[in-house]
């Protein structure tokens, strides 16, 4: 409080000004903000830089809350407080996962997939015989179909497709349960199969949380569901705690996905054709993506990909700088002539037919530098 005092005739008029701490509180508030995001950013990271083991075992201890399954049903209102998304153009690698033994042993060790896996090689040609976009519109949507449009789409007797379908189910079911640490170690790096049909390539995942895609929050519907009095007030409070942690777990899956697409179609050429890798960098495809070049790095780390003539590849090895694209082609420049070449005649062959342009002091460092 601050009194001033000021003389007017004979009397003295006291004049008080009462000053409220408002800064402070401002204060406080943008520190608690602050303190919140810094938790939330902590909480993301760790989610982030998370070994792709611990990745997973968090995602399905998420699948296997039942209060987030309430959470994943119609509400009140009809609408569901979180709704599952497939990635687009994404699709599970069924017929990789479930004709591999080691996988089917794991699953038939958590007892729930046994009695379906001992008919395995005839469920397998059940689905080749279905068809890759059949088998998923109707096999693995987790939405309810007629059996008798999918038999006839399939080509498959009414008793095909509900054996089929239970096996799909158990076989999926037994595959997100089994812990993490008994998967075969190509299940945990591996992170997709690149096929190749009609010059197009698709990504199949080879785990069932990424084929399940990400989350999204209606946050009207669990609003709704809070104000229903459906959960109890433990319920509730732990209800935005379970959303929280779908946000971040969804966000590597999105993240991994926009990372895995956008390296596919860079290098499409290669995987197609397999051809030479374009110059790509983690800064051009951070870029890309719209990620900072570190997440990008930790997105990709230990991970491979399944190429479409079956070898398994480091997600890092298909960058590669523009440097050591120019001397790869230098070289074919030079392989495929029949005499010795200037370098200005190698420079003008790489803008003739590569499009590269690279002057001739260029082309003589990287001789000098190659012994080319």
């Amino acid at each position: 409080m601050t009194v001033k005092k000021s003389v007017s005739g004979a009397k003295i008029v006291i004049i008080e000004i009462s000053v409220f701490p408002m800064e402070n509180k401002k204060k406080r508030g943008l520190e608690l903000s602050q303190a919140q995001v810094l938790r939330q950013d902590l909480r993301l990271f760790s989610v982030l830089s998370s070994p792709e083991q611990e990745f997973l075992r968090q995602a399905a201890e998420l699948e296997a809350d039942p209060l987030f399954a309430r959470l994943c049903a119609q509400g009140p209102d009809g609408s569901a407080a979180v709704i599952r998304k497939r990635f687009a153009g994404a699709s599970f690698a069924f017929g990789l996962a479930c004709g591999d033994d080691a996988l089917a042993a794991a699953a038939c060790s958590g007892g729930s997939a046994g009695e379906w896996l001992a008919e395995r090689p005839a469920m397998l040609e059940l689905a080749r015989r279905a068809g890759q976009e059949n088998f998923e519109k109707y096999f693995l949507s987790g939405e309810l179909f007629s059996p008798a449009a999918a038999g006839r789409a399939c080509g498959l007797s009414p008793a095909e497709v509900s054996a089929l379908k239970n096996f799909a189910d158990a076989f999926v079911l037994a595959y997100e349960n089994i812990p993490p640490a008994a998967l075969p170690a190509l299940y945990l790096r591996c992170a997709a199969r690149i096929s190749a049909e009609g010059g197009k390539l698709s990504v199949a995942y080879t785990h069932p949380a990424y084929f399940r895609g990400a989350y999204s929050i209606n946050g009207a519907a669990l609003s709704g569901l809070v104000k229903s009095g459906a959960l109890t007030r433990e319920e509730a409070a732990r209800a935005r705690t379970l959303t929280a942690r779908a946000q971040r777990i969804a966000w590597r899956k999105s993240g991994f996905h926009r990372v895995l697409t956008a390296i596919v179609e860079a290098q499409a050429d290669f995987l197609l054709h397999k051809t030479a890798l374009k110059p790509f960098t983690q800064r051009g495809l951070a870029e890309r993506v719209d990620l900072n070049p570190g997440t990008v790095s930790r997105l990709i780390a230990a991970k491979t990909i399944m190429a479409p003539w079956g070898e398994e590849i480091r997600l890092k090895d298909l960058f590669k700088r523009k440097n050591a694209y120019i001397i790869d082609k230098i070289r074919d420049v030079l392989g495929g002539a029949d005499r010795k070449l200037t370098d200005l005649e190698v420079a003008d062959t790489l803008k003739n037919i590569y499009g590269i342009r690279v002057s001739r002091r260029s082309v003589n460092l990287y001789r000098a530098r190659k012994g080319l």
